[in-house]
């Protein structure tokens, strides 16, 4: 890469953060693989659960949020200098929790330069915050969602700490829990219920005054009791909850726009996979019905993983000075996002019955080849722009 490219590349906040959000997503998985075999002997459920919520995850979040908050609060864009500083620290987590696989230290290298970013990220948000004219409660919950992945942060920390007199599993749970629920889901739900609106051109929709404080407050009840036989009434709460905004928002779906279509499935799967994980979680806990983390996996890949692919392509093709329209490919990777999301229900209902492979492998390959597609697709434009 010449220096008029790397200059280019990180001229926007979105493009080093997403490269790295897309590199992270195949080689974590592409890792996992083997570990969750036993192949590499590592922490696999540490391993997958934090590189998921810090990492990949995370870098797509800053690419998002620091492009949109100072939108929101219509404010100047964040100075390059800010959040490069933030890349490194990102970069520095994903390099460490590669030496991870070979020194099990480093994975507090990753997770002190994680609480380091974070605590950067929210000191810069939270200045904007000041500074931003009424109405602010969007940026008010993204700076919340933050706080709470730190909160996350510091439970798989302590839960790394040898303690011979300490339950540390039920830090790592919990961690795990604050870092979906929280952190992850809180985030994107009030990003998703501002944008696709928005995009959509239902400019008279307006959240219910209410909406930011039952959602919080229903998460919070979904993490307390996430380790208990009722946490299916919280989350048919939220299923409930969020059904009815989405019906009160009134998104013109069917759509013929690809782009506007694949983020309106984004948004029906946030109270549907809600809806499923509170039956899953009603059998599981007085049926023993056991469904290897479909309700968390439901949320995450239908709900966080096609608004992933469906903003993010929105924004690479948007800010890269490419024109708004997905192609027959690019229709076809949103479909096999849910293709996706079918199979691991399939490899739930298999590993329920016994039968954890090759459904384990094919779901996980799957992962790896639609962001594979979606860099041969986008990848140039994320890069170099596309007038370029």
């Amino acid at each position: 890469m010449n220096k008029n490219r790397l200059l280019y590349f990180l001229s926007q906040p979105h493009q080093p953060f997403f490269a790295l959000g897309v590199l992270s997503a195949i080689v974590f998985m592409a890792i996992f693989i083997p570990a969750y075999r036993g192949v590499i002997s590592i922490d696999s459920n540490l391993f997958h659960s934090y590189s998921m919520i810090f990492i990949i995850f995370t870098n797509f979040f800053y690419g998002f949020t620091l492009t949109t908050f100072t939108r929101f609060s219509a404010k100047p864009p964040i100075e390059s200098r800010r959040y490069l500083r933030l890349f490194v620290l990102n970069l520095i987590s994903f390099l460490s929790m590669l030496i991870y696989l070979i020194l099990p230290l480093a994975f507090f290298v990753a997770s002190i330069a994680t609480a380091i970013s974070l605590s950067y990220l929210i000191r810069i948000f939270y200045d904007i915050y000041k500074e931003a004219n009424e109405p602010k409660n969007d940026q008010y919950m993204i700076i919340v969602s933050f706080g709470m992945a730190v909160v996350s942060n510091l439970l798989f920390i302590l839960s790394q700490i040898p303690c011979s007199s300490c339950n540390t599993d039920i830090l790592k749970q919990f961690g795990i829990a604050i870092g979906v629920y929280l952190y992850m889901i809180l985030l994107a739900t009030v990003i998703a219920f501002r944008m696709v609106p928005f995009f959509s051109r239902v400019l008279e929709y307006q959240k219910s005054s209410y909406f930011h404080l039952l959602l919080t407050t229903l998460l919070i009840s979904h993490v307390l009791l996430s380790q208990t036989h009722w946490v299916w009434v919280s989350d048919l709460l939220l299923a409930i909850l969020l059904i009815i905004e989405t019906m009160r928002a009134d998104l013109p779906f069917p759509n013929p726009d690809p782009l506007l279509w694949g983020l309106h499935i984004a948004i029906y799967w946030l109270g549907f996979g809600f809806l499923i994980s509170s039956i899953v979680e009603f059998f599981s806990a007085f049926y023993s019905y056991q469904s290897l983390y479909m309700p968390i996996h439901l949320l995450v890949l239908g709900f966080l993983t096609t608004i992933l692919i469906a903003f993010g392509t929105r924004v690479t093709l948007g800010h890269g000075q490419a024109p708004l329209i997905v192609n027959r490919a690019g229709k076809f990777l949103f479909i096999f996002v849910q293709i996706v999301v079918a199979f691991r229900v399939i490899l739930s209902i298999t590993a329920s019955e016994g039968k954890l492979f090759p459904f384990f492998d094919i779901s996980a390959t799957l992962w790896i080849v639609m962001f594979v597609w979606w860099i041969g697709l986008y990848g140039r434009v994320l890069l170099f722009g596309g007038s370029r």
